[in-house]
């Protein structure tokens, strides 16, 4: 069976799948549901592309998860992937104040229509129990736990999918048209979700567009973390801690929209274009691997 065959057998898969199992959800009342029903149900999405694998590698009589470079061996790209998404969000945050009707506030009218009531009560609770800087260094406390242990748990089920056995399947392809093609197909898996409001509330159609545009720029440092640490852990790290810290880029702004604020819009999509220049930079000029310009192969 060839390497191309095997990508496309499990774009296919897992785009059915999860589509089919979306509407049936949307049919029996999730585009009503709220709170912990739609937290089960978004959660449950996040682990099919692992089930996905498992099912082609069934197929394929392969052992089951193996080749997927699931590797515990620790370095220091194991903490690069928690750092990098907590500056990336920030980094979001700065430039979202440089946009027109953009501002700071302690009001979190930014993240008002991402939450339900009870949530926004939960938020302000919070928010005036800590000063803001406080409550800014306990997300980021929290946020790091949590992209290590039960949000990376929840992240490997897509994770194993995207960076483990569609990026083995693409090896013979260079990094820059791999992270295009795993990025686009990423991105439309979500749309569903998107549809109901995900990530984009006030644009759920516009938000579809938005959200390829979104993993396709996430994906090109979420590969080379991967490579570099020859762990596809690293990259549920990354995802899990993104999951968990996306939230403070929005929390303490006025103004915009959903296309436009947070790591998700249009300051969040500089955000990580100018963190790929960096990892691009250093790859050629500080570690002078090029991998970049290579082939995946055998990481």
């Amino acid at each position: 069976m060839k390497q191309m065959d095997k990508s496309v057998q499990f774009i296919i898969l897992i785009c059915a799948v999860s589509w089919i199992l979306a509407g049936a959800a949307i049919l029996l009342g999730l585009r009503e549901a709220k709170g912990l029903i739609y937290t089960v149900f978004a959660s449950g999405y996040m682990l099919l592309p692992a089930a996905c694998v498992l099912i082609l590698q069934i197929i394929h009589k392969e052992k089951p998860f193996r080749n997927l470079n699931i590797s515990f061996r620790l370095n220091r790209w194991f903490l690069v992937a928690g750092i990098v998404p907590v500056v990336s969000v920030f980094l979001a945050f700065g430039i979202n104040l440089l946009f027109p009707g953009v501002s700071f506030s302690f009001g979190f009218e930014g993240m008002l229509p991402y939450l339900t009531e009870e949530e926004a009560e939960m938020v302000a609770q919070q928010l005036s129990r800590f000063p803001p800087v406080i409550f800014m260094f306990i997300q980021i406390v929290n946020a790091l736990i949590a992209g290590y242990t039960i949000n990376a748990v929840f992240a490997l089920g897509e994770e194993l999918g995207w960076r483990g056995y569609l990026l083995k399947a693409l090896k013979s392809k260079k990094l820059l048209p791999v992270s295009l093609i795993i990025g686009i197909v990423w991105g439309l898996w979500h749309f569903p979700l998107i549809l109901l409001g995900h990530n984009y509330p006030q644009h759920p159609v516009a938000g579809v567009g938005m959200m390829v545009i979104f993993c396709v720029l996430l994906t090109p440092a979420m590969i080379y973390i991967v490579i570099k640490s020859k762990s596809v852990l690293t990259a549920a790290f990354f995802h899990g801690t993104l999951n968990a810290i996306s939230g403070i880029s929005l929390l303490f702004l006025a103004g915009g929209n959903d296309l436009t604020n947070g790591i998700t819009g249009i300051a969040g999509f500089t955000a990580l274009l100018l963190m790929n220049l960096a990892f691009f930079f250093y790859d050629k000029y500080v570690s002078k691997e090029n991998i970049f310009t290579k082939t995946i192969g055998e990481y």
